[in-house]
């Protein structure tokens, strides 16, 4: 088990990657009258607005944000979201329009629309945010999040590995730059050879968009006992066993423990073969509706056993919810001194910590305060202002 961790975990956190001109104006090399055509990959479109396409739906927000307020560094730039279909949800962007580009319907194949049609609709540069981008376009900054399928490819199926296994070492070598969002993910891209860490640039990710989350539009319900909130996932390294495991525990202190997300109920047997009443599989919910049970719950449980990032975890402290983190790669880097941390094997550590929280209000109250604070470090307007410095450095 292992208690709050030091501040030499936050500086850690903040180190930047490859160097990058960080003064608030155009670099010198740039010309100031100069048109620069950028296109943004518009995939994510298709995708629920979680993990990778939350990431992409958010930076491109915030670009848009600076393109309308006119920052230096968006100066002569032209920002086009191509797409394959019309965004839905929340998407309002004020300076940059989407064109869409029908996906085929014959052949219709994975990676066929970004690998071949999207190719022909770029012109300039070619911003991908979701891991697989087309190969064919060298003028091109990819974020590649994690390598998961490398680390732990039980949790993916086999064409999915493969098209990683392919695309990414390709992209690492041809695109003209490389982001990642966390010190973690950049060396393992390092340490595959997938690129140069010269070549990799951290972004981190955002954690301000939970301030348009309202609980008061929920319609989640809530029941009368204390509880403690957790995401239930049936890839092999989000750790379920562990959390399922937690609920006997969890019982015997008087607190509920509510799951969400797509779960495999057969899962849910497997670990835990008798049913307990203080379980509560939520399901998929709303935005809307996560913001309510994080700020009520007891604290936050996030015991994977890697993570790129873990935004769940920032959103939770940037909610007011303390947080009950995995002591795995890269929550510590992430979380630093906000956060609990407890081996993603032991049971006991976690049920400690959880007792903990309960029974000291001071420690659960100064976990709240330090993670709201660690939050505030990570905006999608930080992330989108390192790729206008990429653009700009590609551009002159």
């Amino acid at each position: 088990m292992t208690d709050i961790r030091g501040s030499d975990t936050v500086d850690h956190a903040f180190t930047t990657a490859a160097p990058l001109p960080r003064a608030p104006g155009v670099p010198a090399t740039l010309a100031p009258d100069r048109h620069r055509i950028w296109t943004i990959n518009g995939d994510f479109l298709a995708l629920r607005p979680t993990g990778v396409a939350r990431y992409a739906r958010e930076v491109t927000m915030a670009l848009d944000a600076l393109v309308t307020e006119r920052h230096p560094l968006a100066h002569g730039l032209e920002l086009t979201v191509v797409a394959p279909s019309e965004p839905t949800g929340e998407f309002g962007l004020k300076s940059i329009p989407v064109r869409v580009v029908s996906e085929y319907r014959r052949p219709r194949l994975p990676q066929f629309w970004v690998q071949v049609q999207l190719p022909f609709e770029v012109r300039g540069g070619l911003l991908s945010f979701c891991n697989l981008a087309p190969v064919a376009v060298r003028r091109q900054i990819v974020c590649i999040h994690d390598l998961h399928t490398r680390l732990m490819p039980q949790s993916y199926g086999r064409g999915f590995r493969w098209a990683h296994r392919l695309i990414l070492p390709l992209l690492g070598r041809r695109a003209a730059a490389i982001t990642t969002v966390s010190n973690f993910s950049r060396d393992h891209i390092v340490g595959f050879h997938l690129a140069p860490f010269e070549k990799v640039a951290v972004t981190y990710n955002g954690s301000d968009h939970v301030a348009r989350w309202e609980p008061a539009r929920s319609l989640l319900e809530i029941g009368r006992r204390p509880f403690v909130f957790c995401l239930g996932q049936s890839q092999a390294y989000k750790n379920v066993e562990l959390l399922l495991k937690l609920v006997p525990a969890l019982d015997r202190m008087g607190l509920d423990l509510y799951m969400a997300g797509d779960l495999d109920t057969a899962l849910v047997e497997r670990f835990l073969p008798q049913r307990s009443s203080n379980l509560r599989l939520l399901g998929r919910i709303s935005d809307d509706d996560l913001a309510k049970a994080l700020s009520r719950a007891l604290c936050f449980l996030f015991p994977s056993r890697i993570e790129g990032f873990g935004l769940p975890a920032v959103e939770a402290m940037a909610l007011g919810c303390p947080l009950i983190a995995s002591t795995s790669p890269c929550l510590p880097e992430i979380c630093g001194d906000a956060a609990f941390y407890a081996d993603p094997d032991d049971v006991e550590a976690w049920v400690h910590l959880i007792r903990q929280l309960l029974a000291e209000d001071d420690i659960r109250c100064r976990l709240v305060e330090k993670g709201g604070e660690r939050a505030k470090a990570f905006s999608w307007r930080g992330v989108a202002e390192t790729y206008l410095r990429l653009m700009a450095d590609i551009d002159a």
